[in-house]
């Protein structure tokens, strides 16, 4: 029996942009792994999108000042029987994933946001984001090296520090296909 290649969508909502690239780069892992792939962002969908044809979701966020955007709780409420529907994954995005002793928070921030929105997706994974200094303004350039010194990272607010684990997107997107692999195989 051979495998159906499965058209999957990646949504994602971003503030300085890691979550894109890290869609992005889970998008790359789709299509090499030989299914149909569309990478949207959530504020900006492409003119006529639509969920048709649509065989699993992966939806990602970035977390600021311990929540995530109110753009990412109004799309997953409003494609929320498509998302229901489906096998879905979410991803979380934040500096505390990549603080040790903050791990824990960034989990409870991705379980208060399910819980917020009442969705149980498919898996679910935390990374770490990055400090981006050369996308913030002044007040937040300020205020992000203070905490990333209170966290012991880097504070060179001249260039941008990437703390995502790479690996760990490897395999929550393996994960993910895994699931979609064995779904279809018991449909």
């Amino acid at each position: 029996m051979t495998r159906r290649m499965a058209s999957i969508l990646i949504a994602y909502d971003t503030g300085e942009g890691q979550t894109r690239k890290i869609a992005q780069y889970m998008g790359y892992f789709v299509s090499r792994s030989g299914h149909d792939v569309q990478v949207i962002d959530i504020r900006r969908p492409p003119s006529g999108f639509s969920f048709d044809g649509i065989d699993a979701v992966l939806v990602g966020a970035s977390i600021h000042l311990g929540k995530h955007s109110r753009h990412i709780v109004d799309f997953v409420g409003r494609h929320k029987a498509r998302l229901e529907a489906a096998p879905t994954g979410f991803f979380s995005v934040s500096l505390s994933a990549g603080v040790e002793k903050q791990k824990a928070e960034a989990g409870r921030f991705l379980e208060e946001f399910l819980q917020k929105v009442d969705w149980s997706p498919t898996i679910k994974a935390t990374f770490a984001g990055g400090l981006l200094y050369r996308e913030y303004g002044f007040l937040k350039r300020w205020m992000m090296k203070k905490i990333a010194r209170d966290a012991g990272k880097d504070t060179d607010t001249s260039k941008n520090h990437e703390y995502t684990d790479w690996q760990a997107v490897d395999g929550f997107v393996q994960e993910f296909l895994a699931q979609l692999a064995h779904d279809q195989a018991t449909e």
